[in-house]
Parts: structure tokens; sequence; C-alpha cells
């Protein structure tokens, strides 16, 4: 018969042993099981953070732009990376915005209906050149995207951009014959307060139209 580590009684064989440090060793292992379990929950929760913020970074917004444009389910995120907020409201405010997206789903359908052989939609591949912008770049940003707001019916659009890099990036896709042929392009990435990451499908030399 094995005898208690704490007071030395003897006890059944798999029974623990009654006495109050024997008690007290128990509950010291459970609270240490329980901090264990605590943190790898804590643990899993900022991985999954972090791969999230990741994914929502500049790099994350090119791919997810260059996805949603060669996808014929695409339209909605396609606009909600090009289009401020107000100028969504504003068609869904004017009953256009379902029609605007169902337009664009309609023609990137095509396009993919349109592929012969082994031809395939563009997907990203990865990123080139990086360039922050300047302070006169940015905003000329927010007057593009006060002006695309006003395009759609949107009053008073009140638009901070808090920073922004132009980025060059490169795209492949499969010709007829199945063969990797690459194209450049560059955009310009920036963050709208309140809003998130948006597109402009321009340069930063582009921007200037706005300024």
């Amino acid at each position: 018969m094995p005898y208690c580590k704490n007071c030395g009684k003897k006890t059944p064989l798999f029974k623990k042993c009654d006495c109050t440090a024997a008690e007290k060793t128990v509950k010291k292992s459970g609270k240490g099981v329980l901090v264990l379990i605590v943190f790898f929950v804590f643990f899993i929760l900022g991985l999954i953070l972090g791969l999230r913020l990741a994914g929502s970074g500049t790099k994350g917004t090119v791919m997810r732009y260059v996805k949603a444009a060669s996808s014929k389910n695409g339209g909605k995120t396609f606009y909600s990376l090009t289009m401020p907020d107000d100028a969504i409201k504003a068609l869904k405010d004017n009953g256009k915005y379902d029609d605007t997206v169902d337009a664009f789903n309609d023609m990137i359908e095509d396009m993919i209906d349109d592929l012969e052989g082994k031809e395939s939609v563009p997907k990203f591949d990865k990123i080139v050149k990086k360039q922050k912008l300047t302070k006169a770049e940015l905003k000329n940003a927010e007057q593009y995207f006060v002006k695309r707001a006003e395009k759609y019916g949107a009053k008073d659009a009140k638009i901070k951009v808090t920073r922004g890099t132009e980025i060059k990036f490169r795209t492949k896709k499969k010709d007829e014959d199945g063969d990797y042929n690459y194209e450049k392009a560059t955009v310009c990435v920036v963050k709208i307060r309140g809003e998130g990451w948006k597109i402009i499908p321009s340069d930063a030399k582009g921007l200037e139209y706005y300024g």
C-alpha cells in the first residue's frame, strides 16, 4: 500500500489521502492546469488576430483587390476596396448598388467564359516595389475619394486619409498553352479613417490631378 507524500499516512491504491496537505496539493495542481488552459486560449486568439491583421495590411489589400477583380462574385469586395463608404451608401440609398455590383460580376463572368484552352484569370504574384506617399499625395488621395463619393450622389463627404503607399505589384496568368505570363501594375493603397484600407487604381503621380 502506498504512502501519502504529504503526511506519510498509508492510502489505498489509486486514491488520494484525505489529509489537508493533499487537498491543497490537488487544488494547486488544478489551478496550474487552469492557468495553462487560459494561456493557450489567449495564445490561439492572438495568433488568429495577428494573421487577420497581416492579411488586412497593404499587401493583403492588394491581394484581395486582384482576386476580386478576377472573380465573377467579386463585385462587393471590389467596390468596398475602391469606393469610399459614402459612395456605397449613396448608391444604396438610390437603389443602384445591387445593379452596379451585378453589372460588374456579369462583366467578369463574360471575361472568364471567353478564356480559351488553358488560359486563366490573373492572380497576384508578388510585390515589386513600395513607396510611402507624401503628405501632399495623401491630400490628393482624400480629394480623389471625395470626388468619387460626389460622383455617385454623396453630399458633404468627409474623408481623412491617414497613411498610404504606392505599390507596384506583379500578376501572373496562364495563356492558352498553359504558359505563365506576367504583368506589372501600380496602385496606391491608402487607409481612410473609420473605413480601413482602400485601393486607388493609379500611381502617386496620377493623384496630382486631384490636388
